[in-house]
């Protein structure tokens, strides 16, 4: 039988049972709208999260930790290793050799302390790194310059706005830094039992864009972090035996961020990445759509025997027109073609409108819900809840499909092995 006779022979057929073949692909239809549906929402829920950390983070940063911090996780040393691991000049030095790093500095925080601008005080993070790795660590700065050392220092976007009175301990106005000479306010109990204050003046060579996980960080100077952090203490620090609290490092590219992390992991430190959270989602969001699929495929495993039930009883129906074909020469494998193309073509039909009504209940679910977050949220939220991947579509329209031709098997295969002479007796 020639495929253009099969087609019209499977379009005639259908076209006499019209509200038999309605009845069964909505059955079809509703399965793959909830598929649809249900993975749409999966698909832009994960699209939303992924696309805000991208933005706010960098995906080829790397933190590292000294050794003693992954103690509390599980063993960060390699076997045999038994001294504890610091972040010392060594450590600084095998992190810089490391492929496809560009850029590895320490991050030591200020162990106490404010910044004052004239009556008024903030509290950001202030953290030394060092100046001759800050241009490789890709900080972009809105105002001014991209410089840090001693006496000059680069502030995060949102650090005006955390200024305060601390005489009528109100907020002020958010405050322009670019330029501005601060001054960092420290605070110890000597040794004698008084209280000690020291300034230190800063100058702003630029403010950071904002946007970053810098936004309420202010960087300084390596070196001069570290004396301000010894003035506190009221000794000297040993690096060698006490380490740096934290690296940055700055990969080449994203691919390559694991491969570092492995290598500077096995050395006994601790390393992460957002690069490794955004994996971790992924495989979550990746686990909740075949979850949601799955319920949405109960309804097509259920929409698969109601078209199992309509092509038996078709059989039943058309029993003296199988007899008739045979005899005038079909063979088994065109009576089976027929009844599994009929099969298939209602599974066909229930997925195409399926996949239309999914995606349009998907776009007004997500209209619906937009309007109620952004009323409840002052106008914010994300720009979209659910998304319809291409490959949903097709895929959604070739499992219906599968599931067409599948039902159909049994009642092709019975089609098929029908008697030409009883079929021809039956009335």
């Amino acid at each position: 039988m020639y495929l253009s006779d099969l087609l019209r022979l499977i379009w005639r057929n259908l076209g006499r049972m019209r509200a038999r073949v309605a009845m069964t692909a909505t059955g079809v239809l509703i399965g793959t709208a909830a598929v649809v549906i249900l993975i749409s929402l999966g698909a832009g829920l994960q699209r939303s999260l992924t696309g805000e950390l991208t933005a706010i983070r960098d995906l080829t940063r790397i933190t590292v930790l000294p050794g003693s911090y992954g103690r509390g996780f599980g063993p960060s040393q390699r076997p045999g290793r038994t001294e504890e691991k610091v972040l010392d000049e060594d450590a600084m030095r095998f992190i810089r050799d490391l492929p496809h790093v560009v850029a590895a500095t320490p991050r030591q925080g200020l162990m106490g302390g404010q910044l004052r601008l004239n009556r008024v005080v903030a509290n950001p993070s202030i953290v030394g790194i060092d100046p001759r790795q800050s241009e490789a660590l890709e900080l972009e700065v809105q105002q001014g310059v991209l410089r840090v050392g001693r006496g000059q220092a680069l502030v995060g976007a949102k650090v005006g706005e955390m200024f305060f009175d601390p005489v009528r301990q109100q907020p002020v106005e958010p405050m322009d830094l670019a330029r501005q000479l601060l001054q960092v306010e420290l605070s110890r109990i000597s040794s004698t039992g008084k209280p000690a204050t020291r300034r230190i003046r800063i100058r702003v060579a630029g403010v950071l864009a904002e946007g970053g996980e810098t936004d309420y960080d202010v960087y300084l100077g390596l070196d001069e972090v570290l004396d301000m952090n010894e003035w506190l203490l009221g000794r000297r620090l040993n690096l060698r035996q006490e380490g740096y609290q934290q690296v940055i490092v700055e990969a080449d590219d994203p691919e390559h961020v694991l491969e570092v992390e492995q290598k500077i992991t096995e050395e006994g430190f601790l390393a992460f990445s957002y690069h490794d959270a955004l994996q971790q989602i992924n495989l979550v969001f990746l686990i909740l759509q075949a979850i949601l699929g799955g319920i949405g495929a109960i309804a097509l495993v259920v929409a698969g025997f109601g078209i199992a039930n309509t092509m038996i009883m078709s059989i039943y129906e058309r029993t003296s027109e199988i007899g008739l074909m045979k005899a005038v020469g079909a063979r088994n494998r065109d009576v089976m073609s027929v009844f599994l193309g009929e099969a298939g073509a209602i599974g066909f039909l229930g997925g195409v409108l399926g996949v239309a009504a999914g995606v349009a209940l998907s776009q007004l679910i997500n209209a619906i819900a937009l309007a109620y977050l952004r009323a409840q949220t002052m106008g914010e939220g994300p720009e979209t809840l659910i998304h319809t991947p291409l490959w949903l579509i097709v895929f959604s329209i070739g499992f219906a499909a599968l599931a067409g031709l599948l039902s159909g098997i049994y009642p092709a295969m019975r089609a098929a092995t029908l008697s030409p002479v009883s079929a021809l007796k039956y009335e």
